[in-house]
């Protein structure tokens, strides 16, 4: 029987396949569509890995220490901008505490450089062995002005 964070990332895994679906334009044309964010597994006390060139493509790491496939980054065309993304799913996981409408409730703390998903976690008063999904933002991987605006909206709890 699954638990409530694998339930979670099932969950938030399906949201994020329904908001990476392409798309028809109001006169018919097709809208291509990257994916809006992809799953990323890491061990709890392992560093985040260098994502940096993924999010260059645009891509939006999610890092969670759960069992997920590995991601096959792909260039997120026809998605908002990389901080956008970031703060709706910042947005999502809050107000899904209160009215949950398809998007979980994860815990979504943000990862400095050399950062564990533990040390995140413990920084932002998060238990990471709770049955409770937790989404890392790699902040160390964005550019810096959007890491800065970002900041202040974490942790989500």
């Amino acid at each position: 029987m699954p638990t409530t964070a694998e339930d979670q990332i099932a969950e938030l895994t399906a949201w994020l396949a329904a908001s990476s679906r392409n798309d028809v334009s109001p006169c018919g044309d097709p809208i291509k569509r990257g994916p809006f964010a992809e799953i990323v597994g890491i061990g709890l006390d392992d560093p985040a890995p260098d994502l940096t060139a993924e999010i260059a493509l645009g891509c939006l790491p999610l890092l969670t220490p759960a069992d997920v496939p590995a991601p096959a980054f792909a260039e997120a065309q026809g998605q908002a901008v990389v901080m956008d993304r970031a703060a709706h799913v910042i947005w999502k996981a809050g107000a899904a505490k209160a009215r949950p409408e398809g998007f979980p409730a994860v815990a979504v703390v943000g990862l400095e450089a050399g950062q564990t998903m533990r040390d995140a976690c413990a920084a932002a008063g998060v238990d990471p062995d709770a049955d409770r999904a937790v989404i890392g933002l790699p902040l160390y991987a964005i550019l810096p002005g959007v890491a800065l605006k970002l900041r202040p909206m974490l942790p989500v709890r």
